[in-house]
């Protein structure tokens, strides 16, 4: 995706439920060239397709000049509603990235399709602390939910006026785990649901989390007057310590078990994580379903190949549909993966191999590439059944170098 002198890294996408042509990327510049001057050196950086993916215009800023000052922005997140808007004939898109910890988590909004953005949304509620924002909105835009990590407290805030202005940020633990949000979605009901990791230290040196993962999900009620009513989180996995990562800079829990939601229109629920009951060995990619949110299935195994991080999913456009991918070292090389279900969870198709380009860039062979370029990707399915897939590459010489996004798309 037209590399720069910069290390492009975890990318995500969405598409507009009504109009899908309209395909948005947001990725993460380190360094980012596309701007000179007062912005943040690591940079939120969009960009549109108008013809589903074929090409893309531009990298820019969604804040730029007014974000002068902020050191740094990481973590985006890009939700599209299902109204029209005039400008553009189509729908309202929800940007929501880290602008340092402090002020955190800022929502920006546009209404013709990225060309311009409003002002940054704060969401603090006075907290000094905010990392690893998700994302989930209602279909209409109204109801706008983030899920964040604020050190030991894993917290929750919600907008129920189209992002305009934000209820009181709410604590929805009880325990002493570092809970990371990793994904998210909102059923028929307007019941919330947010995939949490939930990771504890061995060392005790702060945040060296190196001990066992709790994966588990988070459901939120919808409430006028508290961000997250009846909160429960639902565990599934106590995963082993992860394995180590050698990469210079990388931190111990880089490829600790996570997990990802996604709920189809009729409320079928399918939950996908990453798991090893052996300390530092290799996880196993399994999903449980469920159409309730209450009763769940047994797990069911959808790769047991090398050691899978960091699944994605996304419900297709039909009842019962769902595409998942993932990223694991089988080959000795990562590599990113792909694989579908018709069938609500319960059995899934053969995997494609979507990083399968074994040449170009030095970190890129025949077996795949050297390093994943951030610890999250995207993938996001139209209306069409065309699933848009976009994740990072690296070198490997240090975490946040060297790398590029790359993206395709299929059914």
């Amino acid at each position: 995706m037209t590399p720069k002198h910069q290390s492009n890294w975890e990318p995500t996408v969405a598409v507009d439920p009504n109009v899908p042509d309209r395909v948005y990327q947001l990725i993460t510049g380190i360094s980012a060239t596309a701007c000179k001057g007062p912005c943040p050196g690591t940079s939120v950086l969009f960009r549109r397709s108008t013809d589903a993916g074929a090409s893309f215009g531009p990298e820019t800023f969604i804040c730029a000049a007014a974000c002068k000052g902020i050191g740094w922005q990481f973590d985006p997140q890009i939700r599209v509603a299902n109204d029209t808007n005039a400008d553009c004939g189509c729908g309202t898109i929800y940007a929501a990235f880290l602008d340092q910890y402090d002020p955190g988590v800022e929502l920006f909004i546009s209404h013709d399709g990225g060309d311009a953005w409003s002002a940054p949304i704060t969401m603090n509620g006075g907290l000094r602390y905010m990392d690893k924002p998700i994302l989930v909105i209602s279909p209409s835009g109204q109801d706008v939910y983030v899920a964040f990590n604020d050190k030991f407290d894993s917290m929750v805030v919600a907008s129920h006026d189209f992002g305009r202005s934000f209820l009181e940020p709410q604590k929805v633990n009880d325990d002493h785990l570092w809970w990371y949000a990793n994904n998210g979605a909102i059923a028929p009901n307007g019941d919330v649901y947010f995939a949490l990791s939930g990771e504890r230290s061995l060392s005790g040196h702060g945040h060296d989390f190196d001990g066992p993962t709790k994966v588990a999900l988070l459901r939120c009620s919808a409430s006028p007057t508290t961000s997250c009513a009846n909160p429960q989180v639902i565990p599934f996995a106590d995963s082993a310590p992860p394995p180590p990562c050698s990469v210079p800079g990388c931190y111990p829990d880089y490829f600790a078990a996570t997990g990802a939601i996604a709920i189809d229109v009729n409320g079928q629920m399918v939950f996908a994580y990453t798991f090893s009951g052996v300390a530092n060995g290799p996880k196993s990619l399994d999903v449980q379903t469920s159409i309730d949110g209450v009763q769940w299935s047994a797990w069911t195994l959808v790769n047991g190949d090398g050691d899978s991080s960091v699944p994605q999913i996304d419900r297709g456009p039909t009842a019962g549909d769902f595409r998942l991918a993932w990223q694991d070292n089988r080959t000795g090389k990562f590599n990113t993966w792909f694989a579908s279900s018709s069938n609500g969870g319960a059995t899934w198709g053969s995997h494609v191999r979507l990083s399968n380009l074994g040449s170009g860039p030095p970190y890129k062979s025949p077996d795949g590439y050297t390093f994943t370029d951030g610890d999250y990707f995207g993938i996001a399915v139209s209306s069409t059944g065309i699933a848009h897939v976009t994740w990072g590459e690296a070198d490997g010489s240090s975490l946040y170098c060297c790398g590029d996004v790359w993206y395709t798309k299929g059914s």
